[in-house]
């Protein structure tokens, strides 16, 4: 396991570095995400002109809960998003197969080779709000919190990075993944607003069956002081068992694998 990670690292941190030669790219892709994300908000600011609340929660909370969401996203795209296309982007046309030549676990080799630059942008979203909400209402920003900011947004994008990792296994099929694995993905909007919104089905798909709910709702609460204190040993273990399940899941589709050539 230990190698593992430190293999995850290494192609971690050389994917980060290619990208990176591309700094015009990388640039205009932040700008992209930023201007995407600030479009979001003025839709949540417009429906806050004819409420005061939703399920209780006023403007700033909203926020609060966005932003936290926001920080999960970030670390997951980093860290997780090879998995969103390897269907179209390696099986398909044949690059897996110089993977499988690796003598490294197929599947650190294809969570290594991030590909996204544009999470930049959702990291200054995601810090502004949070910083700026925390402040507006009043919570000391203490090391305790800031420890917990950090260590909720890694299990959330554990979490996150889980669910797609499981479905990122269509590609094995389909030979294009991408649908399949964004579609699982955009339930992580449901846990941007309090799921007391939402009836009891919407609540049972994003707290038990994909709990994006911890990654968002929850660490929330905690950080208002509403929340329940089990939070911190709940939420990764949930994090450890979707891993496993996805593990699991990806080593029997990996069994079925069949070389489309090139």
């Amino acid at each position: 396991m230990v190698r593992n990670i430190k293999l995850y690292i290494s192609f971690l941190v050389a994917s980060l570095k290619r990208m990176m030669e591309y700094r015009v790219d990388c640039l205009v892709g932040m700008v992209s995400q930023i201007a995407f994300q600030i479009i979001e908000l003025i839709f949540i600011w417009v429906i806050f002109q004819n409420t005061d609340n939703i399920a209780g929660w006023d403007f700033e909370h909203l926020l609060l809960l966005y932003g936290v969401m926001m920080l999960s996203v970030t670390i997951n795209d980093l860290l997780f998003d090879s998995t969103y296309d390897i269907g179209n982007r390696l099986i398909r046309k044949g690059k897996f197969d110089t993977i499988l030549l690796r003598p490294v676990n197929p599947l650190i080799s294809v969570l290594g080779e991030t590909q996204t630059s544009t999470a930049l942008g959702y990291l200054v979203i995601s810090i502004v709000l949070i910083i700026s909400m925390l402040i507006k209402l009043q919570n000391s920003i203490t090391f305790i919190l800031v420890i917990k900011l950090i260590y909720f947004g890694i299990i959330g994008a554990l979490i996150i990075g889980g669910i797609q990792t499981i479905f990122s296994v269509a590609g094995f099929w389909t030979y294009k993944s991408n649908e399949v694995v964004w579609s699982v993905f955009q339930l992580h909007k449901l846990a941007e607003y309090p799921i007391e919104i939402y009836n009891k089905f919407v609540r049972i798909l994003i707290s038990v069956i994909f709990p994006f709910a911890y990654a968002s709702y929850y660490p929330t609460l905690d950080y208002i002081g509403q929340g329940k204190s089990n939070l911190i040993i709940i939420a990764p273990i949930i994090a450890i068992i979707i891993w496993l399940i996805a593990i699991k899941v990806w080593n029997l589709a990996l069994s079925k694998y069949r070389s489309t050539g090139n």
